[in-house]
């Protein structure tokens, strides 16, 4: 549909051409648009089928007064010029209570022509069409100035009636669509909600789960090392307490009995030292991660006889916030772990890089590797943890491995 801009010096079009811009205005409008398409087209079409120099459309809010006003025939500086939307005064008024058509050859010689902003064109004729359908009321078309200089007539007023028709239907099309539109994403919404209910579900049974299995290792742990180191001391004592209890005191013996004690209780120490560290190395909190990783790596180089190469590129003496900290350390800790468990590794290197807001961390071996396109089990690699440790703290896990090629875990997380 080719529309008249307001300077098009054309004269009033004969019926059948008026109908085939009717029914061109028709299929453009049950076409697909979004809204303010449509209320455009309504306009431009209602004004070319009428020959109109000037048109509008209001269309009513929630609260019954004009909302939305889309014009046709003037300048963005008239626009400007005429300021605040129309508050339905005088004949705009009339026009919205009325359940007709409103047609006046001249606006001057009316009463009603009043409440038009100064800034306005001058106008003459009027026709004023309520935008209808099935009782509901969406607005009003307001047509002004008929080119050929005459008034309205009922050939402008049935046409203009009709495209109001089809513009109600319009409306009504694009606000089911909207309707719709809506439905689906508040549908997606809870979708996307129930998703991550679910996944966080998931996430609090793995880390009840993990903390279920890290409290049954510490327990172990108190067992086998530092119970059976204090039960040692507890024997130990007694001796003692025998030998000095003994007819004739061998102060030889005592002494050494009391040496092999002290041993027991500075192994003891050592062993719950150690457990203390594990649960949470207090140089992390402290002095931060560089110097609790410096640490971590050391230990285990010392335990296990792994080569282990460290390279912190931070900032100096920068501190990361402190649950990114943890999420790093403990990563490091689980791959460190894994690797001297599963990976029959001699070297690995431990990188922390800093990219900007974000924070990579990279754990690399020479060990056996495995088939990293199959999900690891229970206990190997331990990703899942990892994956759930990152995930807490809006950061990512990625593990890649072959056979006989060794094992690449890499942490990327914000600096926090």
């Amino acid at each position: 549909m080719t529309l008249s801009s307001p300077d098009d010096k054309i004269g009033a079009l004969a019926l059948p051409d008026r109908l085939r811009v009717l029914l061109a205005a028709a299929v453009e409008l049950t076409s697909p648009h979004d809204l303010n398409g449509v209320l455009q087209s309504i306009v431009d079409g209602a004004a070319t089928v009428a020959d109109a120099r000037y048109a509008a459309l209001g269309i009513y809010g929630s609260e019954g007064r004009i909302s939305t006003f889309v014009h046709h025939g003037m300048d963005p500086a008239t626009v400007q010029q005429i300021g605040d939307l129309p508050e339905g005064r005088g004949l705009l008024g009339q026009v919205i209570v009325a359940d007709d058509p409103i047609r006046l050859d001249e606006l001057g010689d009316d009463p009603r022509g009043c409440g038009f902003p100064t800034g306005h064109p001058p106008m003459h004729s009027f026709l004023g069409v309520p935008v209808v359908r099935r009782g509901r009321r969406y607005g009003n078309l307001y047509l002004t100035e008929k080119r050929s200089g005459g008034p309205f007539d009922d050939e402008d007023e049935v046409l203009v009636v009709a495209i109001a028709a089809f513009a109600a239907a319009a409306i009504e099309s694009a606000e089911l669509v909207e309707t719709e539109r809506e439905r689906a994403e508040a549908i997606a919404a809870r979708v996307v909600a129930e998703e991550q209910a679910r996944a966080r579900r998931e996430l609090l049974a793995h880390t009840i789960g993990a903390q279920e299995a890290e409290r049954s290792r510490v327990s172990r742990d108190l067992h086998d090392d530092v119970g059976q180191a204090l039960t040692s001391v507890l024997l130990g004592i007694k001796l003692v307490e025998d030998s000095l209890n003994a007819a004739r005191v061998d102060l030889d013996d005592v002494r050494g009995r009391s040496a092999e004690l002290r041993e027991l209780v500075a192994d003891a120490l050592r062993r719950a030292r150690e457990l203390a560290f594990d649960l949470r190395p207090t140089v992390l909190d402290d002095v931060g991660l560089a110097p609790a990783l410096e640490r971590l790596s050391a230990d285990i180089a010392q335990r296990s006889g792994l080569r282990v190469e460290l390279a912190v590129g931070l900032r100096a003496n920068e501190r990361l916030a402190p649950e990114t900290e943890t999420v790093l350390y403990r990563v490091v800790q689980e791959a460190l772990t894994n690797i001297v468990r599963h990976a029959q590794a001699s070297t690995v290197s431990v990188a922390v890089t800093g990219l900007g807001e974000r924070v990579r961390t990279q754990i690399e071996d020479d060990g056996v590797g495995f088939d990293a396109s199959s999900r690891p089990g229970p206990g190997h690699l331990g990703v899942v943890g990892m994956e759930e440790r990152a995930y807490l703290v809006g950061g990512t896990v990625t593990v890649t491995s072959a056979p006989g090629e060794g094992t690449i875990v890499q942490i990327e997380v914000p600096r926090g």
